[in-house]
């Protein structure tokens, strides 16, 4: 090949990585979620807020956005819980953004353990965009058992030095009192 050639393969190359560059660049993702705490306690409630991005130039018609949150799923007192529909039907123009939010409480039972969080936004033209679940997660803290004891082991240390202030405080005041001054006569001597 001549150096012509080689001038020519490398330029084509060199725009076509470019091109590639700028299309990375510009492509915006087509849904985000976050949640309001980065950490939750079993029981605790907390708020997922959800943004869809219409990628297209064309109007697009959501219908709903589907919430799954992956570990938490159990079929519990005849229904099926860790899964939510939200119903949007809502049209979108092109590059338009929908935001909505939803409440969620973590499970107190053995389900109370990190989850991944699958979206899915079915729409008429595009059918389901989804968000992977491993692009969400949503983490649980566990208290340990020995944090539970030391505590309990506090609160005996604080009842306890409470008490010895008082009784301490009571031997104090009850040393530094002088008893009641009896004036006695005294008996004369019989020595008259």
């Amino acid at each position: 090949m001549s150096i012509v050639n080689k001038r020519i393969v490398f330029a084509v190359l060199l725009l076509f990585l470019l091109a590639q560059c700028i299309t990375l660049v510009s492509a915006q993702k087509a849904i985000t979620a976050w949640t309001n705490k980065s950490t939750y306690n079993p029981g605790e409630p907390g708020t997922l807020y959800i943004a869809f991005y219409n990628t297209r130039d064309s109007a697009i018609t959501v219908k709903k956005i589907v919430v799954t949150f992956e570990n938490w799923r159990a079929f519990k007192d005849g229904k099926w819980e860790g899964n939510a529909t939200i119903e949007v039907n809502k049209a979108l123009a092109g590059k338009e953004v929908y935001s909505t939010k939803m409440d969620f409480t973590v499970p107190t039972d053995g389900r109370a353990v990190d989850t991944p969080v699958q979206i899915e936004v079915h729409t008429e033209e595009a059918g389901v965009i989804s968000l992977p679940g491993d692009k969400l997660l949503i983490r649980v803290s566990e208290t340990p058992l020995y944090m539970v004891q030391i505590l309990n082991l506090l609160t005996v240390h604080v009842v306890l030095m409470i008490v010895c202030t008082i009784i301490i405080a009571a031997i104090i005041f009850l040393s530094t009192r002088r008893p009641k001054a009896v004036w006695v006569e005294e008996e004369k001597e019989k020595s008259e």
